[in-house]
């Protein structure tokens, strides 16, 4: 999509939006006056969840400013570079390829700082604090706690390198080969599947756990890459060595070291977290749920989840 953003547009729907609350399937903000050229696109996937991204080449330094509610912005920069304040805290990057993080507990002010001839192409996604909180709350996602408590002070900036499964997932969301409602479930799976690892990141900087070798974290991440993106059939574990590079032993101590858990009480604890996620949903029956996750029968669906939530998945209906 081409086209030209205004700055009076931009700065309007900045200064009043209810954190990216809008109600068209998809906006492009496009206009005659130009400060810059490209798209800016907002994209709601569900309450509180917002798709955003950019492509665009700035032709001055006009200056946008506006306002930002609590929210939790996780994204990637494709292109060029990215620069402007948040509440005076510089949020510039150049950083192709590394996931960054940005989160803020009250509303603050948000200010611009391009160049003329500057170029941004970057591909994310915005969670309010009321759903992190559903998540923890109500679909038992471990570590949505933390991540609220992270940005509680007030303000968040971190890029996180690293992290090869977080960024598979934010590129997969930047390239969503889907169109229509397929296209709003992939969505939806990638950023489930990027707040567990972002998740994961805050507990395990909380925790303070052993540093891994690069190398090692990258074959962790890889493996539970794998795993995500096979939870009703998994690989068995000494294929999934195999695949990513690494003797059986090594592989089981890498992942512990990195998640702080085996590989099968991750594969468990994943399932039961998505599972929760699609009970909630009311979209698919039960007995569906338990097998889109790899259970064998409705039966071990229903015991596992009542072992792991103390309710039956009906009662969570």
């Amino acid at each position: 999509m081409s086209g030209e953003i205004s700055y009076r547009d931009v700065e309007a729907y900045l200064d009043g939006t209810v954190y990216l609350s809008i109600a068209a399937p998809r906006q492009v903000l496009q206009t005659g006056v130009s400060f810059a050229r490209g798209s800016y696109w907002i994209e709601p996937i569900r309450p509180s969840v917002h798709l955003t991204g950019c492509d665009l080449e700035y032709l001055d330094d006009e200056r946008v400013v506006g306002s930002y509610r609590p929210s939790l912005f996780v994204g990637i920069l494709l292109a060029g570079e990215h620069t402007g304040f948040v509440d005076g805290h510089s949020i510039a990057t150049s950083r192709i390829g590394v996931p960054t993080l940005l989160g803020v507990s009250d509303q603050v002010d948000i200010r611009s700082a391009q160049r003329p001839g500057q170029v941004c192409r970057m591909s994310g996604f915005h969670v309010g604090a009321e759903f992190l909180r559903e998540l923890g709350e109500e679909a038992g996602l471990s570590g949505c706690e933390t991540m609220l408590d992270s940005f509680a002070d007030g303000f968040l900036w971190q890029e996180v390198e690293a992290r090869t499964a977080l960024r598979a997932h934010l590129l997969q969301l930047a390239e969503n080969p889907y169109q229509g409602r397929l296209a709003q479930l992939y969505s939806e799976s990638r950023v489930l599947s990027a707040l567990v690892e972002v998740a994961g990141i805050f507990q395990e900087q909380r925790r303070g756990m052993p540093q891994l070798s690069r190398s090692h974290r990258e074959h962790a991440e890889h493996a539970r890459l794998i795993l995500d993106n096979q939870l009703a059939d998994p690989p068995a574990v000494p294929e999934l060595a195999r695949i990513v590079g690494l003797n059986e032993t090594s592989l089981r101590q890498a992942f512990k070291a990195a998640f702080g858990s085996t590989i099968i009480d991750y594969l468990r604890e994943r399932r039961l977290e998505i599972a929760r996620v699609l009970v909630r949903e009311r979209r698919l029956s039960i007995a569906e749920v338990g097998y889109r996750v790899g259970f064998s029968s409705p039966a071990n669906f229903a015991t596992a989840y009542r072992r792991r939530f103390g309710r039956s998945p009906r009662q969570d209906l």
